[in-house]
């Protein structure tokens, strides 16, 4: 197998070895737990991924370190989905869940790594193997409705450790990569990048839209099952969201927009999800408005790591990086965490109402405060 196939293979068995995450919160709700306990446990993830992603970046030493982590991470993440539902306990779902969040930092943010070094190294696109992650989300949350309503969630666990045990074995086979030679020779500044405006300016951008993204993201599957739909609409939803980020990025391949532009434009289209999700719309509308999701949510992906790469100098790339992965888990967790308490307050489409006015500030920050790409140099403004 060419080796360019191995990372699209191994995006692909990922999502199929995480396909359980969604489902855990409905597996939770449907054994009696309330909205502020599962949505307590749907925040942990972030959570700790935000906690982890410091200390995993101290032992980021190159591609062959990365490998021996994302293999023992991946039989740790099988152990987790299977304590999960071993035991009828709150207490044992949330230390599985600890254990499998850190899991998903490790190997999350170790493939995007190594992904990008071997684009750097080969001179290929990132967006065409991320898009194999996309698709394999588009799978998992296909087949992982399907066997939620008919076989229950032990049969998601099934197939998501399968999926999981390939990935595993799929990265150990990878190549050492040339650029590992070079690693660290140039440590970061980073006096000279937490004093960077325009870096602080995109973190605030991350809480503001990249956070309220997946916050939309990450209760979507409660609030159609809340308005007495199936589990299986959430796959075509699914489908038709992610498909549209797939085409979206195949179209900016070629387009010579700015990355400020993607960036102001993102919230715009997100906020119809929000919009859709609040007014309680039918749901052939749902399916429509889901697509222009798709097309901000592709936006983010295409020009949210450009755009960093514009504002920072390239040795403070890495750790500009591990920070923005940070703040937007963090706050997607503190998002998450505090929605779960308001469900039962206010009800869930008032989650909606709030991601659109936040995801409307960012469109404002975007617009009057960020700067174009273009004013930057190395990461240095050019004014």
């Amino acid at each position: 197998m060419k080796e360019s196939a191995k990372y699209r293979l191994n995006y692909f068995t990922y999502q199929i070895g995480v396909m359980f995450f969604p489902y855990v919160v409905l597996y939770l709700k449907n054994a009696g737990y309330n909205s502020f306990q599962y949505g307590a446990v749907l925040s942990f993830t972030p959570i700790v991924i935000a906690c982890s992603l410091p200390l995993f970046a101290l032992f980021d030493k190159g591609s062959g370190g990365r490998k021996i982590l994302a293999g023992g991470f991946a039989l740790l993440m099988i152990a987790a989905e299977w304590l999960i539902v071993g035991f009828d306990s709150l207490t044992l779902i949330v230390t599985a869940m600890f254990f499998a969040s850190i899991a998903k930092a490790t190997l999350n943010t170790s493939a995007d790594n190594i992904t990008t070094m071997y684009c750097i190294e080969t001179g290929q696109e990132f967006s065409k193997f991320r898009s194999f992650s996309s698709f394999g989300y588009i799978v998992a949350n296909i087949v992982g409705a399907f066997l939620f309503d008919k076989l229950g969630f032990s049969a998601i666990l099934i197939i998501s450790s399968v999926g999981m045990l390939f990935f595993g074995t799929g990265w150990l086979n990878l190549k050492q990569l040339k650029l590992d030679k070079n690693i660290n020779k140039k440590e970061p500044n980073y006096k000279l990048l937490f004093t960077n405006k325009a870096f602080i300016l995109f973190l605030i951008y991350q809480i503001f839209c990249f956070a309220m993204f997946t916050f939309n993201n990450n209760y979507e599957i409660i609030y159609l099952q809340v308005r007495g739909l199936p589990s299986y609409v959430f796959g075509i939803t699914t489908l038709i969201r992610v498909g549209f980020e797939i085409l979206t990025l195949v179209f900016l391949r070629k387009s010579k927009i700015s990355y400020k532009k993607m960036l102001a434009a993102a919230p715009l289209f997100l906020i119809v999800q929000s919009a859709a999700f609040y007014f309680l719309i039918p749901t052939l509308l749902i399916y429509f408005l889901m697509s222009i999701a798709g097309i901000g949510s592709g936006l983010i992906v295409f020009a949210n790591n450009k755009y960093l790469n514009k504002i920072v100098r390239p040795q403070n790339v890495t750790v500009a990086l591990y920070t923005s992965a940070v703040v937007q888990n963090l706050f997607t967790g503190i998002a998450t965490m505090t929605g779960g308490a308001a469900i039962d307050i206010f009800g869930i489409k008032y989650l909606y109402l709030g991601s659109g006015i936040i995801l409307t500030a960012a469109f404002l920050i975007t617009t009057f405060f960020i700067k174009h790409e273009k004013n930057f140099s190395g990461g240095v403004s050019m004014q």
